[in-house]
């Protein structure tokens, strides 16, 4: 259909260069909107990371220094054993020097 020289057109037609420009910078904002909320995303998952790996090395350095604690307790306890050890010996010793007397 032919417009004749309609006035409408007219203007539609002339700016629609500019249209495209304004869609072009739509589509770019959109666009730098997007990476935007992509590059918060991240920083957001880095820190959640760093937190994490910072409970875990606390959490580790606790575990060791229980593990060095329960070592210190076993070597106290093996200690008291040989001790007790030797001296149900040493009773045994004396009840059958006893039992030998009689």
């Amino acid at each position: 259909m032919t417009n004749f020289g309609a006035p409408a057109h007219n203007a539609a037609l002339g700016n629609a260069a500019g249209m495209m420009v304004i869609a072009a910078g739509a589509v770019g904002l959109a666009n730098a909107i997007g990476d935007g909320l992509n590059a918060a995303k991240e920083v957001r998952y880095q820190a959640r990371y760093n937190d994490a790996l910072e409970t875990a090395i606390n959490h580790a350095s606790q575990m060791e220094a229980m593990a060095r604690s329960a070592l210190e307790l076993l070597a106290a306890l093996e200690s008291e054993n040989h001790s007790l050890r030797a001296a149900c010996r040493q009773r045994q010793q004396v009840i059958d020097i006893l039992k030998r007397r009689t």
